[in-house]
């Protein structure tokens, strides 16, 4: 059984895909926002003169895997395993420079 976070919760962990000099965050986590809508959390590890401390942005978690369902199916058909085309033989553009 999945991990399911709590209203008013979230988790955070390394980003391992976080190279030296990039502008990435340190840390990423998901979780809730008190309401229960989902929310996606960024922290980066900054260095002030009194000493390491976290700064971070919450936003919404805007992608959804129906979403994400729905756009595959939009171009890939599962039954035939073909890709889906709004282009038939007959709207071609025969323009073609070379």
């Amino acid at each position: 059984m999945a991990y399911e976070p709590k209203p008013g919760h979230l988790s955070v962990f390394k980003n391992d895909k976080k190279k030296e000099g990039d502008n990435q965050p340190n840390w990423r986590g998901k979780g809730l926002d008190p309401n229960g809508k989902p929310i996606e959390v960024s922290l980066w590890v900054k260095d002030a003169g009194k000493g390491k401390f976290f700064s971070g942005m919450i936003k919404f978690d805007t992608y959804s895997a129906d979403k994400a369902k729905k756009s595959a199916s939009d171009v890939y058909d599962e039954e035939s395993g073909a890709g889906k085309s709004n282009r038939s033989p007959d709207n071609f553009d025969d323009d073609i420079p070379f």
